[in-house]
């Protein structure tokens, strides 16, 4: 019997870290490969990638990767799933131009075979045929896929909402969709970001009669934080400044970089002399300037947060200055945005954030949205992905109250799933624990989970360090074993607990048999446990323990 496997790596439950592989038979095609930002960042981790060692038994059937858009949860672990597969790599003008400034950072560009699409171009990959459909976002040059195999055809929505008047680009294809809903979809994977919302998404155009006014009404200088991505709300920037009569100034990195490339490809149209640099803008009134800024979700390293706490690059907030934050706060972001408002308001600016006025749209489906999708495609199976996993179930239970559809049609998988598509059927057919990949975002190197987890033991334990110097032929101890402490909480240098440690050592030792002494890597081991025992019962901690062996 025809089957296909659906196997999710990341974005399953959780925000970020898209990644889905569709295997049939021994072809498989991998579809985005995104980054997340984890819970682990005080333990030097910058940003969390899927696991790709998962995909190494898949490592011979793996053919090409497929990318939706070049949002980073979507492209940002591009060059590390490269690193191992290197195939041939299908998408968009803007989004493979995101793809080779990442592939030049890791020196890698002239490796990789990458294919620029357009709309309703099809790829075909041995027993799969994709279908580019333009899809409407926040970002622009997106797609959904239509993955056409031999068991029948698979929708995957990526990230969409039915804009009707986008700031740039055409709406939604619902045209190609519905050909080939009427023609019959086997299952549509769909975006559940805003599934518990009700209603239609706004249109990018609705920020437009707000910032207008902030425009009108701003007597000094205008400071906008956005996704860089965002390159409608940057258009609207960008042609209000003009209309205006004030500068744009970018600051930030990726904001720099994603003007430039988006206006190389005409996709951002900038009028003649209203992008300034940073020199320039000093010299003007502050009535006659825009700084379009990184930072909206309080990054400690972005632009936003170095303004409104200290300086960037001798610019500060100061009183007179509107500040327009016109992002949505990304879950788990709240305390560090809460303490940069703080510290904008502490220095006199004025800010407009999303509860005042109408400067942010969401770039996902809500539910009509979502319902306008479902009945367009006509999906045997609805499979929610993209989002936590609450949001997953209301998109179930949207489609199973609104829609028409059982519970035996709307399947919930998770990260590690195996999903068994049939022509009558989708059933899990095995469940893994994949875990995730966390990455130095300075140095490109992968941290291993277990590192991160040693990492967070230490912050919340502290550690214990043991020497114990040995005869090396009587192996009897030469010294008192020495032992030292940082961070752990309970214990006092000068109540006893140190020397009652040394001791109950030393006794561990001394009841030890030669053959134990005599395997290094075993001693180590049998005095880490006995050493964090003796510390967990006189206090309840339990430290990292470090031993270390000397002979003389």
């Amino acid at each position: 019997m025809d089957k296909l496997e659906i196997i999710p790596l990341g974005g399953i439950g959780e925000f970020g870290m898209n990644c889905l592989g569709i295997r049939y038979a021994d072809e498989m095609i991998v579809i985005d490969t995104g980054m997340g930002f984890p819970e682990e960042t005080p333990y030097g981790v910058d940003i969390s990638i899927p696991n790709f060692d998962f995909l190494d038994e898949y490592k011979d059937y793996i053919t090409a990767l497929f990318l939706t858009h070049g949002h980073e949860d979507h492209i940002g672990s591009t060059p590390y799933f490269l690193k191992k597969f290197n195939v041939p790599v299908y998408g968009s003008q803007l989004t493979l131009a995101f793809i080779e400034r990442k592939l030049e950072e890791h020196k890698m560009l002239d490796e990789v075979l990458m294919h620029r699409v357009k709309a309703n171009d099809v790829a075909e990959v041995g027993n799969f045929a994709v279908e580019f459909i333009h899809a409407s976002h926040s970002l622009v040059d997106c797609f959904s896929l239509a993955v056409n195999t031999p068991v029948g055809t698979v929708i995957h929505t990526g990230d969409y909402k039915i804009d009707d008047t986008p700031v740039i680009g055409e709406p939604y294809d619902l045209e190609t969709l519905g050909d080939y809903g009427k023609k019959g979809v086997l299952a549509l994977l769909a975006d559940s970001t805003n599934a518990t919302v009700p209603g239609r998404t706004p249109s990018e155009e609705a920020v437009i009669p707000d910032f207008e006014d902030i425009f009108e009404e701003a007597e000094g200088r205008i400071i906008v934080t956005t996704f860089s991505s965002s390159i409608h709300r940057l258009q609207i920037v960008f042609d209000l400044a003009y209309e205006f009569g004030r500068k744009v100034c970018v600051l930030g990195r990726s904001m720099m970089n994603n003007v430039e490339v988006a206006s190389e490809l005409n996709l951002l149209n900038i009028q003649h002399n209203t992008l300034i640099g940073l020199s320039e803008s000093r010299q003007i009134n502050d009535d006659e300037i825009v700084y379009l800024v990184t930072g909206s979700q309080g990054e400690s390293r972005a632009v936003m947060w170095n303004l409104a706490t200290q300086s960037y690059k001798g610019l500060s907030i100061e009183p007179g200055d509107t500040i327009v934050l016109s992002a949505r706060i990304i879950p788990g972001n709240e305390k560090r945005i809460s303490k940069m408002i703080g510290a904008i308001y502490r220095r006199g600016g004025n800010i407009i954030e999303e509860k005042r006025r109408l400067i942010h749209v969401s770039g996902h489906a809500s539910q009509e949205d979502i319902r306008i999708m479902t009945e367009t495609a006509k999906p045997k199976f609805l499979i929610p992905i993209h989002g936590e996993y609450r949001m997953l179930f209301r998109h179930k239970e949207f489609a199973k109250n609104h829609l028409g559809f059982t519970d035996e049609n709307v399947v919930l998988i998770e990260n590690g799933d195996i999903l068994e598509l049939t022509r009558d059927s989708a059933n899990i057919i095995e469940k893994n624990d994949i875990g995730k990949t966390f990455i130095d975002g300075a140095a490109y190197d992968e941290i291993k989970y277990d590192i991160v987890r040693e990492r967070k033991k230490l912050a919340y334990s502290g550690v214990v360090s043991l020497v114990v110097s040995l005869d090396k032929k009587t192996k009897e101890l030469k010294s008192r074993p020495d032992i030292k402490i940082q961070g752990v909480a309970r214990i006092n240098p000068l109540n006893g607990t140190l020397q009652s440690a040394r001791e109950s050592v030393a006794e561990a030792i001394e009841n030890m048999s030669l053959q134990e002494l005599n395997n290094e890597s075993l001693l180590t081991e049998n005095l880490r446990v006995h050493l964090m025992r003796f510390i967990q019962k006189q206090t309840g901690t339990r430290p990292v323990v470090v031993p270390t062996i000397i002979e003389i």
